[in-house]
């Protein structure tokens, strides 16, 4: 389990997309609503509200930050390196739990910053990674 998680995690994250595609397969494909995003101006500011609540802005970050998560754990076991198994569960929850509310709700507002939570939580991985699963010194003690 804990090598899944540190060495293959790419292969984790293709599971999603292979159910989503068999999913489509078998979907009605008239059955897919339409939005629109409101472009009135507002003088009083940005509304928050209506960003996060947007679904288009809740997927398209979603489709956007999903392929950066397999191509970048897939450099990463190309290269043999190890990912942080606490980081990678963290990833994989986060994006699994996100994955789960925007295909339920797509107007949820936590949708968007659990998105930017889940890639700050991978980049922090990235940079946790080893190139061997310890990095205990194996080194006898000389006191």
């Amino acid at each position: 389990m804990k090598k899944l998680f540190t060495k293959y995690l790419f292969a984790v994250l293709l599971i999603p997309v292979f159910i989503l595609m068999i999913f489509y397969w078998f979907s009605d494909k008239n059955a897919i609503g339409t939005y629109g995003v409101n472009r009135t101006i507002n003088f009083s500011g940005i509304d928050i509200d209506a960003i996060l609540r947007n679904p288009i802005y809740n997927f398209s970050a979603f489709t956007f930050t999903y392929p950066i998560y397999i191509l970048g754990y897939l450099i990463i076991f190309l290269f043999r390196r190890f990912t942080d198994f606490f980081y990678s569960i963290l990833s994989v929850s986060i994006l699994i739990l996100n994955y789960i509310l925007i295909f339920s709700n797509p107007e949820n507002r936590i949708l968007l910053p659990l998105t930017i939570f889940g890639f700050i939580i991978f980049i922090l991985n990235i940079f946790k990674t080893t190139k061997k699963a310890t990095t205990i010194n194996k080194q006898p003690s000389t006191i």
